[in-house]
Parts: structure tokens; C-alpha cells; sequence
């Protein structure tokens, strides 16, 4: 956690140190945030339990060539199918990936994203008498390709995610949409 914080800090100087942008040809830095989500594809196992993720990003861009290099960090709550008192299920994705997104057409790009895939999962003790929650952490690399078209400041895209997560061997998979801001 004290990476993901120093990473974040390190990210919020440089927004603060550089000029920002826009997305925008001649423009050499841009910083957005994006509301996505989508449902879960993947494991059988996993899909039993949860049905989707939503949440937000962060998009931080340096222009390299016809395109950005980026780095996206993120929070999305993995929504369970059903949620009940006695076996409550619940996680969260925090997701840290490094891209290049290359823009063509004048307003299109492509993008394709590597990085680590950080997942909580909470669910009740069974054993427990006094409804004790139970929280598994795992872990592991995730890749994102994506297709989407920049209107001005906003942002559409459409990407799949996988992530393989090591402790458990879990392939989740996240067929997402992300409705972006850029500055």
C-alpha cells in the first residue's frame, strides 16, 4: 500500500510541476480521471459469486510519438450477484498498469495497458458465531487492450482486462466501458 501511495504522490507532483493539457496535439501532458465498469467474463468459479466491477480511474498521459505513454491507477468494488446477511461477498480491484496509447484518425486510438491487479475479497466466517468478516488478498499481472475516440476533453473507450491472480490461480476477465475527463 505504501507504493501505490508514494506512486500516487509521485504522479500528483508532476501534475502540479508540468503544465497540463488536454489530450491535444502539441500538447505535451494531460492528466484525466474515468468512471468504468462492465461485467465479469472468466473463471466459472468467480462468475458464481460476482457479476461485475465499477469504479474509477486515473489517467495520467506524456506524449511519446504519435501517441501517450500512461500510467492508470484505479479503485472498482467487485459487485457479488446477490448479498446476504449470513454470507456476505464483497471485493475490491486496485489495478496500476503502464500503456501506450496511439492515436490515429485524428480523434481515435488504440491502447494497450500492462501492469499488477490487486484484489480484496470479504466474506462471513461461516464458522463464527459472532459473524466475523473474512478478507483474502491476491494478486497478479493484468493486461488491458482497448479501442476508444477523444471528443475535445471527453473520453470513450472499450476495453477487455485479464488478470491472473497468483495465490489462487484465478483468471478473472472484465469486458469494460470508461467514460473519461481529460485536462
Amino acid at each position: 500500500m505504501k507504493k501505490v501511495i508514494l506512486l500516487f504522490a509521485i504522479a500528483l507532483s508532476t501534475l502540479y510541476v508540468s503544465q497540463v493539457y488536454a489530450q491535444k496535439d502539441g500538447k505535451p501532458f494531460s492528466f484525466g480521471f474515468g468512471f468504468e465498469g462492465g461485467p465479469l467474463l472468466g473463471d466459472t468459479n468467480f462468475k458464481e459469486v460476482f457479476s461485475s466491477e465499477f469504479g474509477l480511474s486515473l489517467r495520467f498521459a506524456y506524449k511519446a510519438g504519435p501517441g501517450y505513454v500512461t500510467f492508470t491507477p484505479g479503485a472498482l468494488l467487485v459487485m457479488p450477484k446477490s448479498v446476504s446477511e449470513e454470507d456476505i461477498k464483497v471485493g475490491s480491484h486496485i489495478p496500476l498498469k503502464l500503456g501506450y496509447k496511439y492515436i490515429f484518425a485524428g480523434k481515435f486510438f488504440v491502447m494497450g495497458e500492462a501492469g499488477y491487479a490487486a484484489y480484496t475479497f470479504y466474506s462471513a466466517d461461516p464458522s463464527s458465531e459472532s459473524d466475523e468478516i473474512v478478507k483474502e488478498k491476491d494478486g497478479g499481472f493484468t493486461f488491458a487492450p482497448s479501442v476508444g475516440v477523444n471528443l475535445g476533453k471527453f473520453e470513450a473507450g472499450i476495453r477487455y482486462e485479464a488478470a491472473h491472480l497468483k495465490d489462487s490461480d484465478t483468471k478473472i476477465g472484465l469486458l469494460g466501458l470508461r467514460l473519461g475527463f481529460n485536462f
